[in-house]
This record gives structure tokens, C-alpha cells and sequence, in this order.
């Protein structure tokens, strides 16, 4: 009888010990973040299932994400909709969400908004965010300058495409114009070998 009880004990403490590795391991697995990395957790508190994310991302799979991990000091936008829109940007790690994301992508820094920042900010970053299938530009520029866009029906959508082809993509798959004084902008660029 003492034997059966000693034994069971046992396999008592060896069970909690074995939980406590497994949830060691999880969670050093969970806070292990390179920087420019997202993942996407299936449940909340960094558990469930992971999908690691190194770069931008259309037409995923849908993922119900109930948690986010991404690195200290960098910013992801994650979409409902396969191709970046219905997105919300995140800038740190969240234990408890729910979002159905079918894209992702890296957001560079904010584009200067100040009154102060409007002489940098007609200058280019020359800066992107290079994927497998696009390439990313927050401030596109052409030899340092910013690139400008006529304030015309149509300009936008057609200076960015042009943009892209100089860089040896076939089109813009999304575009945004910054108005910095009295001037407007590209930026926001995502090019693509994929038509729209």
C-alpha cells in the first residue's frame, strides 16, 4: 500500500515538473523576438498556434490572432483584407486581442507631421522594406528629393505605378499622398509584379 502511494507521488512531482519545462519552454519561446519580426499567436497570453512573419504578407490564410508579439521599437500594420486594407497598426505586443488577419506588413517610422518637420520631410528617405513579391517605400524618392504628384484626378495611382516601374516592379498595388506645404507627395508605396 505505502509502495502504491510512493509511487503515485512520484508520478505526481514528475508531471509538475514536466508542466513546469513545457511552460518554461513556451514562454522562452514566446519572448524570443528577432527584431523586424511579428508573430501571429491562434490564442491569447502568446499561446496557440505561432505564425512568424519576417516581411510583408498578402493573401494569407485567415488567422484569428489573439495575441501579437513583435519587437521593441517597430510598428506592424495588420489587415482584414487580402491585399492591406482594413488595417491597424500595432506598435507593441498585445496578450489579449482578437483580429482576423488575412495580410500583414513592417511600418518604417510615422512620416513627420510637425509644422517643424515639413523642410525634412520634402526630402526622401530612399529607405524600403524589400520582400520576396514587393517592396515597400514610405518616402520614395528620386535622387533625394521626394517625388511629386500633380494635384489631377488619376495622378496618384499613376506616378506611383511609374515609380514602381523605375524600380523594376510592374505596378503600385497601394498609394498614399503626403501634403507638405502646399506640395503633395508619394508615399506609402507598395509595388508589386502583381497586377491590381
Amino acid at each position: 500500500m505505502g509502495g502504491k502511494r510512493g509511487n503515485i507521488e512520484m508520478f505526481g512531482r514528475i508531471c509538475v515538473i514536466a508542466a513546469t519545462v513545457a511552460g518554461i519552454s513556451a514562454a522562452s519561446v514566446a519572448t524570443a523576438q528577432t527584431s523586424g519580426e511579428a508573430t501571429l499567436f491562434t490564442r491569447g497570453r502568446f499561446q496557440g498556434a505561432g505564425v512568424t512573419l519576417t516581411g510583408p504578407r498578402e493573401r494569407m490564410n485567415p488567422v484569428v490572432v489573439e495575441s501579437l508579439r513583435i519587437a521593441p521599437g517597430t510598428a506592424w500594420d495588420l489587415c482584414s483584407g487580402r491585399t492591406f486594407t482594413g488595417c491597424k497598426r500595432f506598435s507593441e505586443s498585445r496578450s489579449s486581442m482578437v483580429m482576423t488577419v488575412r495580410s500583414a506588413r513592417p511600418v518604417e517610422a510615422a512620416i513627420p507631421a510637425s509644422a517643424s518637420a515639413a523642410i525634412e520631410g520634402a526630402k526622401g528617405s530612399g529607405a524600403s522594406l524589400r520582400g520576396l513579391d514587393s517592396e515597400f517605400f514610405v518616402m520614395p524618392d528620386d535622387g533625394g528629393n521626394r517625388v511629386a504628384v500633380a494635384n489631377s484626378p488619376g495622378a496618384l495611382p499613376q506616378r506611383a505605378t511609374d515609380f514602381c516601374r523605375a524600380h523594376g516592379w510592374r505596378a503600385s498595388a497601394y498609394q498614399r499622398v503626403q501634403a507638405i506645404g502646399g506640395s503633395n507627395y508619394l508615399a506609402d508605396v507598395l509595388c508589386t509584379n502583381e497586377a491590381k
